[in-house]
């Protein structure tokens, strides 16, 4: 009898494990630190590269994977498609700076759970947990706008957003990733995600094709 309760008290108290991705070290243990105080919470491991994280979804079980979009090695759609594989019924919240469209959209297709962006008050990720957990979604205000434009105003696969079409215009213009990066204050990893987004949605695998492509839309 004794027994049984133990059980049973074990398994009210179980928390959900957390596996928390982030290539900013100072966001990681931020993070973590905000999320080691929670009651029904533990962080059961962090990595702050897609490889790490993969070896760690190979070796643990996880409930919950909160990640960036942006790893210096994958990326977070990466990350998420493997994850899936791995453990179908992991939740998933995207923690990230990027709230580009083509990226939300992208990742609502992958079927995550959440979408907190990082500028959001601590509190939007409190709820993204409670909300992934009991079975909803949860996405911040400025997801959830740019979800209602998407839907009273859907685009065409080939659009670009004005970040994107800023940077289609300097690589025509023969800028480099890093000249890029410092004449639009952002990150060069950054302008690397962008790029990679141009590609994809002009449906050109190469530099010369995005060229003639903005030369053909009178980008430059």
């Amino acid at each position: 009898m004794l027994r049984l309760f133990k059980s049973k008290t074990e398994k009210l108290m179980k928390k959900y494990r957390i596996l928390l991705i982030d290539d900013h070290k100072i966001l990681l243990e931020g993070t973590q630190s905000l999320l080691s105080g929670l009651e029904d919470y533990e962080v059961a491991a962090a990595a702050s590269s897609g490889k790490k994280a993969i070896e760690l979804l190979k070796t643990q079980d996880f409930d919950i994977l909160v990640t960036d979009y942006e790893l210096p090695d994958f990326s977070g759609l990466e990350i998420i498609k493997i994850a899936h594989s791995i453990n179908p019924d992991i939740k998933v919240i995207v923690l990230s700076m990027h709230d580009d469209p083509s990226v939300v959209r992208d990742l609502l297709k992958e079927n995550i759970d959440s979408f907190v962006l990082k500028n959001d008050a601590h509190s939007s990720l409190m709820q993204a947990l409670d909300k992934v957990t009991s079975g909803k979604k949860y996405f911040s205000d400025e997801i959830s706008e740019i979800l209602v434009r998407q839907l009273n105003a859907p685009t065409e696969k080939s659009d670009l957003s004005p970040r994107e079409t800023e940077i289609i215009k300097l690589i025509a213009r023969d800028f480099s990733t890093k000249q890029i990066a410092e004449v639009l204050f952002i990150s060069e990893k950054t302008v690397e995600t962008h790029r990679k987004n141009i590609l994809r949605k002009i449906e050109c695998s190469t530099l010369v094709g995005l060229v003639n492509y903005a030369h053909a839309h009178n980008l430059v």
